[in-house]
């Protein structure tokens, strides 16, 4: 039926006394179950309704899942968190399970508890409500001994303990999952939490351990075949992650052109599949953090944008304020340096405010390296040592030796001050500075950060007049590395 206003239709409604309305929501459910038939997911929110009100508890619960998992895999967050909050406000009208199905009221209150996990996180990251909804998931998991959703939610858990900077408690639970993994036998599944451990490992700075467990993926990644599933399973394309942090992972370990190579294969598949949340993990990634890491300013700015647009249209919360940081460090750099700390100092209260730790060395270090632009060194030297203090803390040590670099480079420019004992004394931690750094970029392996670091210390040698220990500084590499890691 059509009405000229909606309030003559709610003038007829209400006129149905409650058997009637029960009776005529069933009906229309129906109606739309064999209309829709297979396609029925398309208004499985309409369909969700209807049953509620006509009190089939178990049609409704399993629409308002449906509905979800459909919002989910659109990136709707507030949308998913809406249906499923009402699924689980349901589980327990559902009747009580039978002898042949003992299990089936915990296994939908799992299905709905996992998917609402995701969607908290895809929402908030780092929210109090995914914490809880995984947490009941883990043990629904447990009861029913689903082993494919155990993994999921010991794996995102174990992202929960990332965000949080946790990160070798987040690597601990990984490292578990994949034992779990591995006993079920499926090759996705395995791959998956591959992803993860390479994730934690390149935090740690573990760039070679971590670039063999992104291969895993890469090697059984099939985007147009496994790209739903994933998503389906874990809110967004852990295929696409692991492309982007391998080019991460390569531009360190110094590969620039397989890492360019491989950056721009995500960015373009991620763009052709289409997933927001997919797409802005990549743009992050692939997008901001290569860029950063090259110090390629203008791709930097266009992909913070690209990723702050994408985010705030989506209501992606965590992606917004990391792609405020990004963005903020390239305005800086490209000469703009009171704007462009407004802005990483945003992105910071923001991150903190939501209780995420992961990244904020390397956003402090974007800070401080803003204050010297701006011709504040002693600003930025208590930002380092800010950052350096928060790095031991939770032990991520990406950008440790790019904080000691940078220190050096800032306590070289000061020991132009002051007077010579003090300009002596400056110079001599600089000297340390480029040192340590070093040291630490060749234990991590990485051949760009190394290379950066060597050129500092060399720099400093040649104004101090040391040109015989400036050639005698060299970095023993393949003909086909680091060309390219050293701008700036």
């Amino acid at each position: 039926y059509r009405f000229r206003h909606f309030l003559f239709q709610r003038y007829l409604y209400n006129r149905l006394d409650e058997g009637e309305r029960s009776y005529l929501h069933e009906a229309v459910g129906d109606a739309l179950e064999d209309l829709f038939g297979m396609g029925a997911e398309e208004v499985a929110g309409q369909l969700a309704r209807h049953y509620q009100e006509a009190g089939s508890a178990e049609k409704a619960v399993d629409y308002r899942l449906r509905a979800g998992k459909r919002a989910l895999r659109l990136s709707a967050y507030q949308e998913a968190i809406d249906h499923l909050t009402r699924g689980l406000a349901m589980v327990t009208d559902l009747p009580d399970a039978g002898p042949d199905h003992p299990l089936e009221r915990a296994q939908q209150e799992l299905a709905l508890q996992s998917s609402l996990g995701m969607a908290w996180h895809g929402a908030k990251g780092l929210a109090p409500e995914a914490i809880n909804a995984y947490t009941r998931a883990r043990e629904l998991a447990r009861q029913t001994g689903e082993t494919s959703q155990s993994c999921r939610i010991l794996g995102e858990m174990s992202v929960l303990y990332w965000l949080r900077g946790e990160h070798q408690k987040a690597r601990e639970l990984a490292e578990e999952t994949l034992g779990l993994a591995q006993q079920a036998k499926d090759p996705l599944l395995v791959a998956m939490i591959h992803v993860y451990l390479g994730l934690f490992l390149f935090s740690l700075g573990e760039y070679a351990t971590a670039q063999t467990h992104f291969d895993q993926m890469i090697a059984v990644y099939r985007p147009y075949e496994h790209h739903s599933p994933l998503v389906s399973f874990r809110g967004s394309d852990l295929g696409l992650s692991a492309l982007a942090y391998a080019a991460c992972c390569l531009w360190c370990l110094g590969y620039p052109e397989q890492a360019m190579k491989r950056s721009r294969e995500a960015l373009a598949l991620a763009r052709e599949l289409g997933h927001p949340f997919s797409l802005a993990d990549v743009l992050c990634l692939g997008g901001c953090m290569f860029n950063e890491m090259g110090r390629d300013w203008y791709a930097l700015e266009d992909h913070a944008e690209e990723l702050t647009r994408l985010a705030d249209e989506k209501g992606m919360q965590g992606w917004l304020l990391e792609g405020t940081c990004f963005r903020g460090e390239a305005v800086a750099m490209l000469g703009q340096a009171q704007d462009g700390m407004a802005l990483i100092r945003e992105g910071i209260a923001g991150l903190q405010s939501t209780g995420a730790r992961f990244w904020l060395p390397g956003y402090y270090r974007s800070l401080a390296e803003a204050q010297a632009q701006a011709g504040q060194p002693e600003e930025a030297l208590t930002t380092l040592d800010e950052a350096l203090t928060l790095m031991e803390d939770t032990n991520e040590r990406h950008w440790e030796v790019e904080l000691y670099r940078l220190k050096g480079e800032l306590l070289s420019t000061k020991s132009t001050q002051g007077d010579e004992a003090e300009a002596e004394a400056n110079l001599q931690q600089a000297e340390s500075c480029f040192q340590h750094a070093i040291d630490v970029a060749r234990r991590q392996q990485a051949k760009s950060w190394e290379l950066r670091a060597t050129t500092s210390l060399a720099r400093l040698w040649q104004r101090q007049g040391k040109t015989r220990a400036v050639s005698y500084t060299h970095l023993t590499l393949p003909t086909n590395r680091v060309a390219g890691c050293c701008r700036g």
